[in-house]
Parts: C-alpha cells; structure tokens; sequence
C-alpha cells in the first residue's frame, strides 16, 4: 500500500533523473540552480497528478478498451456549466504555478502561446485519463485550466522579473530547447503507462 502510494512521485521524478544522467553522458550539463528549481516544477507536477487522480491504461483496458471507456466516460462538453465559483477558482489555481514556473525557469518559455499552450495540454492529458475512472471530464476544468496557467505567465511577467530575479543567469541555463516540454510529457506517459500496473498482475 506504501509503495503504490509513492509510485506517482517515482513515475516523476525518475525519469527526468534518466533524462538529465543521458544529458551529462553527452556532455550537456547545467547548473544546481535550474536543477533545483526543475525538481520543485516536477514535485508541482506529481501533487496535480495526484490530486486530479487521473487514470492509467490499465483503467482502460479494465473498462474493455479506448472506445468501451468513452461509451462509458462522464464527460460535459458545454462550457460553463459548472455549479459554483469555487469549483471555477480551484481549477484556474491548480494550473497557476505552471504559469509562472515555465517562464521563471526558462527563457524560451516567456511567450503567452508556449505557456497556455503547455497548461491546455497539460490539463487535456488530465481530462482524457479521467475518462475511465468515472470521474467527470469536463470542458470547464479544461478552459479554467488553460486560463490559470495564463495567469501564471501574467504573474510572472508583473513581478516574477523583479522580485525573484537573484541568480537568474544560473537559473535559467537549459539542457534543451524543449526541456520543460520532455519533463512534463515523460511524467504523464510513464504515469498514464505504469501506473496501477499492479492491475494486469492481479488480473492475469
């Protein structure tokens, strides 16, 4: 039980810990600064993985399949049907680290389409492996996700370039052009691919 509890956390952190080993073999090397600041960016990613409980393959295999599980899935696609501003609020803060992360940890991601860009995927990845774990998948959850991580980069463009500026230079020195784009993408698939694994053993 223990350890299925901390395999979210494992499915994030390892993989970019392989990523950056591969990047040091090749001679790609960047500074503790940005390491530090990449592992509090995953550590924000695992807690939104875990908190939206989102679903695996196995899921979908046990509901009998991609299609058997859309026949079967909660979703709303009309906007704003929501009940209640709180349930608004939540999902535009639950994204609202991402926003000011991105730019505060990478040059090249202090552009409002890369940042909202990254937030919409991010928070569609969420609402497709809700689909077979009976939780609702919802266009709202997606837009307010969206808008949560924009405001995020509006943040960080106000005051994240002069109240958090110390050791930028450091900070800010990348393995890559798609670094942070790699990290969160490795997070989800191993998630959404090794996650409950345990399913296919006991079911076998």
């Amino acid at each position: 039980m223990l350890f299925m509890s901390i395999v979210p956390i494992i499915l994030t952190i390892v993989p970019v810990m392989i990523y950056q080993i591969v990047m040091l073999l090749c001679k790609r090397k960047s500074t503790s600064a940005h390491y530090v600041w990449t592992y509090i960016l995953m550590i924000y990613i695992w807690l939104v993985i875990s908190v939206t409980g989102i679903g695996s393959i196995w899921d979908i295999i046990s509901k009998g399949g991609l299609v058997a599980s859309f026949q079967q899935a909660n979703v709303s696609f009309i906007p704003f049907q929501s009940e209640g501003i709180f349930t608004y609020c939540m999902n535009v803060i639950m994204l609202l680290p991402l926003g000011f992360l991105l730019p505060y940890i990478w040059k090249n991601f202090r552009t409002p389409f890369k940042v909202s860009l990254t937030g919409f995927l991010f928070s569609a990845f969420i609402e497709f492996t809700q689909l077979p774990t009976n939780r609702l998948a919802d266009i709202d959850d997606l837009i307010m996700n969206t808008l949560g991580a924009i405001l995020g980069y509006i943040i960080w463009k106000m005051i994240g370039k002069y109240f958090f500026n110390k050791k930028e230079e450091k900070r800010t020195i990348s393995l890559g052009k798609y670094e942070p784009a790699i990290y969160i993408s490795l997070a989800c698939i191993c998630n959404f691919l090794l996650y409950n694994w345990t399913w296919f053993l006991t079911n076998a």
